[in-house]
């Protein structure tokens, strides 16, 4: 992992409350932006007061309300060969984006397995916008997704 990357992950502490909204479903929700840490204490607390449940429903809420992973997703687009070629079906590649990204796959105990990912809303910015890696210039005006509503559901 680099040290842009590490510094991400370890961002300024904040808390993430889980808050159980109906039988099985779950939101997280974060007085300010949480680290990666902090949103997976938080995805840890929620599948573990799942008790017997065997499927769980957990609410991010918006993926820019977690720097980390809104930058991991634009980060992860500026590389892609498939994030041009899907612009216009962006919930797709979102999905596909957060099912291959390791620090996402890991917020969640070995017990549960990822059902399926549900993505809304996916935002765009031009690329200038982004806090990227430089060094890796991209063509003028070129959009990358780092927001989205995300949900994700998982089994025993």
């Amino acid at each position: 992992m680099n040290a842009l990357a590490a510094l991400i992950l370890a961002a300024t502490p904040c808390s993430v409350d889980v808050e159980w909204r109906n039988e099985g479903d779950v939101a997280l929700v974060a007085e300010c932006p949480p680290s990666y840490f902090a949103t997976r204490q938080a995805a840890k607390a929620a599948v573990r007061q799942a008790g017997r449940r065997e499927h769980v429903q957990i609410r991010f809420g918006r993926v820019a309300s977690y720097p980390w992973l809104s930058s991991m997703l634009a980060r992860q687009a500026s590389s892609s060969r498939n994030w041009p070629e899907m612009r216009d079906a962006p919930e797709a590649y979102v999905t596909r984006a957060l099912l291959g990204m390791p620090e996402f796959t890991a917020l969640f105990d070995a017990q549960w397995r990822i059902a399926s990912v549900v993505v809304r809303d996916v935002r765009v910015k031009p690329a200038a916008q982004l806090d990227l890696p430089k060094g890796h210039p991209l063509p003028r005006g070129v959009t990358l997704p780092y927001d989205a509503e995300v949900t994700v559901m998982l089994v025993r």
